[in-house]
């Protein structure tokens, strides 16, 4: 199926591409962009393409684009008043990231088709991140995996620690959260990958949906929801890895675990880390779930002098120099 075409129309330049980088970067965008700084171009354009999306402009909304067959038209919103009778205002000097998803919820609404993008043949690996022992920089580890994976590949990370912390340590806030994706899941599947577009973060290339506020609502989330979501993300998606911070306050986790293509376990050596380690290991066994122990990579990180300071960094310095040996070497398959 090929994309729709949404068109985006503004007579600055430097913000039109601005934006129209911001919303190709989105792995879940459903439409192929076409860019124009005046109301005739446009107009010619779309004499001889079919436009389902069109994202002008208040300053460059004239007659002329009324008349023309668009199924959607919203209006970049520049003076703070409604304009255009029951079309859909957008506040332009906002991010790029909030703009597209006040665009996708509205087009959602009227979107009745799930598109799909993953080519026959091509597979979505799930690297797996998890540790029954404290305070061991999985989190760190797994970040670090994910920038490093998307400077070559479609990389989306997503985080099920309780207390993630994220939007403190970006400074951002969040709209949404993983939570909500699930919801789509259960009531509005068809939607899914509209809504997707405008929840999906970036950070260093690597994609990443915000995850819970509350532990209680991580609790909430059955395994069986979990496996179907990365299931629906693989077929909607290009992606090629899905990196997953786990942990056990989540439900079916060792069912997740079983359908990672790695697991990476962070340890320690000191009695405690072991004695964790052999309990988890044993409840491995007793619950039938050997073939996970297959999967595992255990590493006992070195001491690192110096750790990055901010997560725009972790592609940076001894912790990144490491972790790229692992990915080169047990994900690529690298060697010498």
């Amino acid at each position: 199926m090929n994309n729709k075409i949404m068109a985006i129309c503004d007579k600055e330049e430097k913000y039109l591409y601005r934006i129209i980088e911001c919303f190709e970067a989105r792995e879940f965008l459903p439409f192929t962009i076409y860019a124009f700084t005046g109301a005739e171009e446009l107009i010619k354009f779309s004499v001889t393409k079919e436009i389902e999306l069109l994202l002008i402009a208040e300053n460059s909304y004239e007659n002329e684009i009324k008349k023309l067959p668009i199924a959607q038209i919203m209006i970049l919103n520049e003076s703070g008043r409604e304009v255009g009778e029951g079309i859909k205002n957008i506040n332009k000097y906002q991010s790029g990231q909030e703009i597209l998803r006040d665009i996708m919820d509205s087009y959602a609404g009227e979107a009745g088709y799930f598109l799909r993008k993953r080519q026959a043949g091509s597979h979505m690996k799930i690297i797996g991140n998890y540790t029954p022992v404290r305070r061991c920089l999985q989190t760190t580890f797994a970040l670090t995996m994910g920038q490093i994976l998307a400077k070559e590949y479609k990389v989306l990370y997503l985080n099920f620690e309780s207390y993630s912390g994220l939007s403190y340590l970006m400074n951002r806030d969040f709209n949404v959260d993983i939570t909500d994706v699930i919801y789509l899941l259960n009531c509005e599947k068809e939607k899914l990958t509209y809504r997707l577009a405008g929840m999906v973060q970036s950070i260093n290339g690597m994609d990443f949906i915000p995850p819970v506020v509350s532990y209680k609502d991580l609790c909430s989330v059955t395994g069986e929801q979990w496996l179907h979501l990365f299931q629906e993300i693989e077929r909607a998606s290009a992606y090629d890895y899905l990196v997953l911070d786990l942990s056990e306050q989540m439900h079916g986790l060792f069912d997740i675990l079983r359908q990672c293509f790695r697991v990476y376990t962070i340890t320690r050596e000191d009695s405690f880390a072991a004695a964790k380690m052999k309990q988890y290991e044993a409840m491995l066994r007793m619950t039938d779930y050997q073939d996970v122990a297959s999967k595992i990579r255990k590493w006992n990180l070195p001491v690192f002098h110096r750790l990055p300071c901010g997560l725009e960094q972790l592609t940076h310095g001894e912790l990144a120099g490491y972790v790229r040996k692992i990915v080169e070497e047990d994900i690529y398959g690298k060697t010498g």
